[in-house]
């Protein structure tokens, strides 16, 4: 509370206002008003003198602070270093980084994320955009789509794409599909390579490949099928 609301609390008493019309007036409790009655009439002003015991005054007046709240909110992309050069100019003051930032989390300024932004970008634009795009939809489940595909070295031989997923059916059509284009082992392309999944290890499927191969064996869960045609 300044000196200034002090003061006029006291003049409002001396001119025979009571102390709750006093406080009411001017925001203030009356146990404040009778504490500052009693430091003026012990000391002469309504400020108390300074405890002996306490250390120096802060360099950082209130009316600092506040033009630091100001400040931050005017100019936050501001640096900590930045803010010290204006309050020496502005306030005369030199204060360290240190005890600039435990100013600003006293004020709750906290720090500020700093983000790039096009030089091209429009913001009112942006703005347009926003409100003609949905943002928001109910969920629908669409179509789904599987694809299976036989890959090697070079590329792709074969690809079947199926609506909905592909069972173990659909993966025999397509390994049938696939074996003519295969060649007698060692040679390139004599090896087919299919891991554990379930409809990979059916028994038609097996004797489908190994009736078109001289050998067969399995690796670590991996079948692997030499075809010689």
């Amino acid at each position: 509370i300044s000196q200034d609301l002090k003061e006029r609390a006291l003049w409002l008493s001396e001119r025979g206002y009571i102390p709750k019309e006093v406080a009411h007036l001017l925001g203030v409790s009356q146990k404040s008003i009778r504490r500052w009655q009693d430091t003026f009439d012990m000391h002469g002003t309504v400020i108390p003198p300074r405890n002996p015991l306490q250390g120096r005054p802060s360099a950082v007046s209130t009316e600092l602070r506040e033009d630091l709240v100001s400040l931050s909110r005017e100019s936050p992309e501001l640096f900590l270093e930045e803010i010290q050069e204006w309050i020496a100019v502005a306030h005369e003051a030199a204060i360290s980084r240190s005890h600039l930032w435990q100013i600003l989390e006293d004020c709750a300024i906290s720090y500020k994320k700093l983000r790039r932004e096009a030089a091209e970008r429009d913001e009112e634009l942006r703005n347009q955009w926003k409100a003609a795009y949905q943002l928001h939809a109910n969920f629908v489940r669409g179509d789904r789509w599987s694809m299976v595909a036989a890959l090697g070295v070079e590329g792709y031989s074969a690809v079947r794409v199926v609506p909905g997923s592909v069972d173990g059916d659909e993966f025999f059509d397509f390994i049938v599909a696939d074996l003519p284009t295969m060649n007698p082992f060692p040679g390139d392309r004599s090896v087919i390579v299919m891991d554990n999944c379930a409809i990979h290890k059916s028994s038609a499927l097996k004797e489908v490949v190994e009736g078109m191969s001289t050998s067969s064996c399995y690796i670590q869960n991996i079948f692997i099928y030499n075809t010689s045609l």
